[in-house]
């Protein structure tokens, strides 16, 4: 007999796609997941946190967790995990909680008191239509389908309260503080963690790292007062560019992978720019963290566009949010726990590439490639020094970038 489905709040919409209800997907795999990432920053860069919350449909998990960087050179990491069903229809995941008023218009993001020092409540406002960055982009490996996915980005103002270890702050939209969004969902590597491969790896061509071909992968999200910016790219030893989308997957032909959009009833039109060019480069201490950059953008006109960019926060280590076996079984994301487990610590980020126990002794070897973490920038327009944005800004280096080693 077939598998009872059950009816969920969702399947009163006239959207369904199949005969089946919105309890169930299409693809069995184990992988298929649905949800949020969002990243939250102040224009003083005293805070860098992302907050994420992912359904895995067929292992029947939902999970959350919060990864918080403070000026003081600390990481306070939350995790939280849930069986699924039967409470499909509740995004609530211990202590998180995230309320869609109206889709892609208002949302609410929740972390309830708990041991682990850090409580939000924040509400977020778009600041622009979201942006389709990747339209179902597949990928195959010896003829396997080895990823799916989708993903729509999107800029928010933000207001709210939150509180990391000792430090409280409560803020409105005119403070300026910036909210990036990625919805996603499809079957991809969401930082499974220490458990063997359940398929061959490809035994023609070279070995490739984690992140692809040698250099670096620019990805960020800007909002600026009067537009949103999305701009992806690679960019290689040899001066060359490649346009990539989510994950690094090559999005289209070109140089450069970007959107600009306006407010809702703004009555502007988006566009996107058609060349990138990394002028120069900054670093820590010579280590592979960016300290800043120039970079110039291409318009459709022919035009120009120069920002400086200056990372001013802390980075935020992914794997403090159960990427890559972070998790204390070291599993990794979307496994089945118990039906409601809560853990977290707090880490010591002071060091430009490397992270600490709270005490600063025990080094923690982060996964892929130790320097991966996300950074929260400011882009500056060199020509009109007014037009200031902020948000997310992901460098990720891979071997040998400019004559900085991955570590």
């Amino acid at each position: 007999m077939p598998a009872r489905r059950v009816i969920t709040e969702l399947d009163e919409w006239p959207r369904h796609q199949t005969i089946d209800t919105f309890d169930m997907v299409t693809n069995a795999a184990p992988g298929w997941s649905d949800g949020y990432w969002h990243c939250v920053g102040d224009p003083n860069g005293e805070v860098n946190l992302i907050t994420a919350l992912r359904l895995y449909h067929n292992t029947n998990v939902i999970d959350a967790y919060v990864i918080a960087a403070t000026v003081d050179g600390r990481q306070y990491n939350v995790r939280a995990t849930r069986r699924l069903r039967p409470n499909i229809d509740d995004l609530r995941v211990g202590p998180f909680s995230m309320d869609i008023i109206r889709g892609h218009r208002t949302l609410k993001l929740g972390l309830d008191e708990n041991p682990h020092q850090v409580e939000f409540d924040i509400l977020w406002e778009s600041a622009a239509p979201p942006y389709d960055e990747a339209p179902g982009l597949r990928s195959w490996a010896d003829g396997r389908l080895a990823g799916e996915r989708s993903n729509i980005v999107q800029l928010g103002n933000l207001s709210g309260y939150l509180k990391i270890g000792p430090r409280e702050y409560n803020f409105k939209v005119e403070d300026g503080w910036v909210g990036a969004k990625d919805h996603s969902w499809g079957l991809g590597d969401t930082g499974w963690g220490e458990k063997p491969h359940p398929f061959a790896a490809p035994r023609v061509g070279p070995r490739r790292s984690y992140w692809g071909d040698p250099g670096a992968r620019h990805w960020s999200l800007i909002r600026f007062p009067d537009r949103s910016m999305y701009y992806a790219f690679r960019h290689h030893n040899d001066g060359s560019h490649l346009a990539t989308g989510t994950g690094g997957n090559i999005a289209e032909l070109g140089t450069i992978h970007s959107r600009i959009d306006y407010p809702y009833d703004s009555g502007k039109e988006g566009w996107a720019y058609k060349d990138v060019e990394v002028i120069s480069t900054e670093w820590e201490d010579n280590l592979p963290r960016m300290k800043g950059a120039q970079i110039h953008f291409t318009r459709p006109d022919g035009k120009v566009d120069r920002f400086k960019v200056d990372i001013i926060s802390k980075p935020v280590y992914m794997q403090g949010g159960g990427y890559w076996g972070g998790w204390n079984d070291q599993l990794g994301r979307g496994v089945y726990r118990g039906d409601e487990v809560l853990e977290g610590e707090v880490w010591d980020i002071s060091h430009p590439v490397k992270v600490f126990d709270e005490t600063g002794k025990t080094e923690i070897k982060q996964k892929p490639g130790g320097h991966f973490a996300e950074l929260y920038g400011r882009l500056t327009n060199l020509d009109d020094p007014n037009d200031v944005g902020f948000g997310l800004v992901e460098i990720v280096f891979n071997e040998e970038y400019q004559g900085i080693k991955a570590v």
